[in-house]
């Protein structure tokens, strides 16, 4: 039966650092893995690729590269959350969570009964296509209720408005609070911008929250400085998010230009 590292990592009472990837890239992962982060973050709401062998081929080379994998699927969708864990991923973050109800649908869809609707099967990856001579479909039930880690996103004002019941919902891991989104919901037209009154009193709220129930939070280091980790480590989140391989390489392409490749091209005038 796979160890679920990030889960570890939380247990511990540690902090999990990890890269967002939208390319879909192995090799990003692979140099992730090399550099020491914790997990990868597949995002499959944004990007081209969905939940299908490729997916499942990005999970196994983040293994390989000794990480956890997070998968933010695109929406609440028992089939896709279901898949995921059948793959073998850590975590499955699901966006717009809304309401206790839907929460309850997020981790039913993770859970096997009596605690959720996951259907069985031992011929997948996440099971060890259940080759091992000592497979035991009972301990692999029994674990996979305990090692799957179900992540609800913060990122309507529904949520907030609902936040009492939606903590009460048992077997959620954690809350990715997703600031953006929030924003832009609330007619804000900011990205990543967690000191804007508006957004830092409702992130509050969720840490207070959180906190109170004992739940860790997962949340986008912006701007990813020691300072900002340190502050958002203090209100309770201990899954960080340190951008993602598109921001980095635009953040490099930008650097290049504006200093060395444009003032070149001035000279040459």
């Amino acid at each position: 039966m796979r160890i679920n590292k990030l889960k570890k990592i939380l247990d511990e009472g540690k902090i999990a650092a990890g890269m967002g990837l939208f390319s879909g890239e192995p090799l990003f992962i692979e140099m992730m893995g090399q550099c020491g982060f914790d997990f990868v973050f597949i995002d499959t709401e944004h990007t081209p690729f969905a939940v299908d062998r490729h997916l499942e081929n990005l999970i196994r080379t983040a293994d390989a590269a000794g990480m956890s994998a997070i998968v933010r699927v695109p929406s609440n969708d028992d089939v896709m959350i279901r898949k995921c864990f059948e793959f073998g991923v850590a975590a499955v973050a699901v966006p717009h969570a809304r309401t206790a109800a839907e929460v309850r649908k997020m981790v039913a869809a993770a859970k096997f009964p009596p605690l959720g609707v996951r259907g069985s099967a031992s011929d997948v990856r996440a099971a060890g296509y259940g080759t091992a001579f000592d497979f035991d479909w009972k301990e692999y039930v029994t674990r996979s209720k305990e090692e799957t880690m179900i992540i609800p996103m913060a990122e309507d004002p529904e949520f907030f408005d609902h936040i009492d019941e939606i903590m009460d919902v048992e077997g959620v891991s954690s809350f990715l609070f997703g600031p953006s989104d929030l924003a832009l919901s609330m007619g804000i037209m900011e990205l990543y911008q967690l000191d804007n009154p508006v957004i830092e009193e409702k992130f509050a709220k969720l840490s207070e929250k959180a906190q109170e129930k004992g739940i860790p939070l997962m949340c986008p280091i912006a701007p990813p400085t020691l300072e900002r980790a340190q502050k958002l480590a203090a209100a309770g989140v201990r899954i960080m998010i340190f951008r993602n391989d598109i921001t980095a390489f635009k953040g490099l392409l930008q650097g290049m230009m504006k200093n060395v490749v444009s003032p070149l091209k001035v000279e040459e005038k």
